[in-house]
């Protein structure tokens, strides 16, 4: 039974750093921007060959899980 106390999700998306090379953020739970604050576009099939993180998404996401 749900208690209204499940942690949100959140998932990965594949977009562009400041340079534009690809990384991994993590999406807000709406799906629509980042927590670094990039607005969730399309993905490019050659953007999932990367295993770089976003720093900023990484460091909110690590305060996020931090603090439930």
């Amino acid at each position: 039974m749900p208690t209204g106390r499940e942690p949100e999700m959140h998932e990965m998306w594949c977009g562009a750093d400041t340079s534009g090379e690809p990384v991994w953020h993590v999406l807000t739970p709406d799906k629509t921007s980042t927590l670094c604050g990039v607005e969730k576009q399309e993905e490019s099939p050659r953007r999932h060959s990367t295993d770089r993180h976003c720093f900023s998404c990484m460091k909110t996401f690590q305060t996020v899980v931090a603090s439930r």
